[in-house]
């Protein structure tokens, strides 16, 4: 039977060279006798697409497709920019950036691709802000949801005390803005050793008063909060206060008169609201600044808040100069070893949360718990 290639019969007298190299290589090796040579194979090798007859896309196209992709992208995510906008400081670059963020809301809107990014944060539970909802900062938003009436010419605090026990511990709700970071974990830390207290804690990064639209806090403590019944409410309120806020439409400053009155009046809606039957609020003060024109600043918040909780019998404001401020030398870094607050001149350390979260409890002892703090409480363990 005659050999038979792939193409069918292989003529006797031709000759192949024996197993070609699975590389596309061929091994020299001398033709036999009275054998027709045949042609080598050529060695196989990478092929390369051939760009030569490629046309480049026109500059103009190119460009184009990049701002279609960018306004689609700003549509997907109108709200996020909008959210963006709210946040910046008030005035006009804030107004600015908000009137440019309108049109991709409304186009977002119509066409509903905004929606997507909403979706997609409701399924991670994030807050989403919806753009076409606006979120006013000016006096009309600041309201307490409920209305409290606070009593008139009374002399008496209106705090009723009681012998707090592991069984039926003290119920304390703690917290505020960055400035409660350290603190929260220096009262959780104190209260592990107290189960005659109850601590619930919730710091808000950059929230404060003047902006409601970023963090709504009398909405959170009618919701939050206060359906819980604390007995005792800390708050500590200021460090990002000192910026514009609308009053009647009109951005104003915190060297305005009105700035300070609108202030004032937003403190007194939330010790207002939070007043609740027998209960103690803490309206802790601001530390000394390392900033000399921050401190002022601070200052002039701390006066507002000593004198509005003085007309407020349920409210007691704690001053934390002395505390922080031990040498009673303005800002204090240190007090002996210890440190009392961070590089940035503003927060407290662990080592000045401290010995504020044990002033704080101090106080509650003294005028939730009575002048025999922890005489009814069992013994830990």
């Amino acid at each position: 039977m005659s050999p038979r290639g792939p193409s069918g019969p292989r003529p006797p007298d031709e000759w192949r060279p024996p197993h070609p190299d699975p590389h596309g290589e061929q091994h020299e090796a001398p033709p036999p006798p009275g054998a027709t040579p045949r042609p080598p194979t050529e060695p196989r090798s990478l092929r390369y697409h051939d760009l030569a007859g490629a046309r480049p896309q026109p500059a103009g196209r190119v460009l184009a497709i990049g701002v279609l992709a960018l306004l689609l992208a700003a549509l997907l995510n109108a709200d996020g920019l909008f959210e963006l906008a709210n946040r910046q400081p008030v005035g006009w670059k804030r107004d600015v950036a908000r009137a440019a963020v309108t049109p991709f809301c409304a186009i977002g809107g119509a066409t509903r691709l905004k929606d997507i990014r909403g979706a997609i944060r409701d399924a991670t539970d994030k807050d989403s802000q919806d753009c076409s909802e606006d979120a006013p900062s000016g006096s009309d938003a600041f309201v307490a949801p409920t209305t409290t009436t606070a009593p008139t010419g009374t002399t008496e605090a209106p705090i009723t005390t009681r012998p707090a026990t592991a069984a039926e511990p003290l119920r304390v709700w703690l917290g505020g803005d960055s400035m409660t970071i350290e603190l929260e974990q220096s009262a959780t830390d104190l209260v592990t050793s107290r189960p005659e207290i109850a601590l619930t804690t919730h710091a808000q990064v950059s929230s404060g008063l003047t902006r409601p639209d970023f963090f709504d806090w009398p909405t959170y403590f009618q919701d939050e909060v206060l359906p819980a019944d604390p007995e005792v409410v800390v708050v500590m309120f200021g460090a990002n206060d000192s910026q514009g806020m609308e009053v009647d439409g009109e951005p104003v400053q915190p060297d305005d008169e009105r700035w300070k009155a609108e202030y004032r009046r937003r403190v007194g809606v939330v010790m207002d609201q939070l007043q609740g039957e027998g209960r103690l609020v803490v309206w802790v003060g601001q530390p000394h600044m390392r900033d000399a024109g921050f401190d002022e600043r601070m200052a002039a918040l701390d006066e507002i808040y000593a004198e509005e909780a003085e007309s407020r019998p349920w409210v007691r404001f704690l001053d934390t100069h002395p505390i922080l401020s031990p040498d009673g030398a303005g800002y204090q870094a240190t007090a002996g070893d210890v440190s009392l607050r961070q590089g940035d001149g503003i927060h407290l350390d662990r080592g000045g949360a401290d010995v504020l979260a044990e002033a704080i409890f101090a106080l509650v002892d003294e005028v939730k718990i009575g002048a025999d703090a922890g005489a009814g409480a069992e013994p830990p363990g």
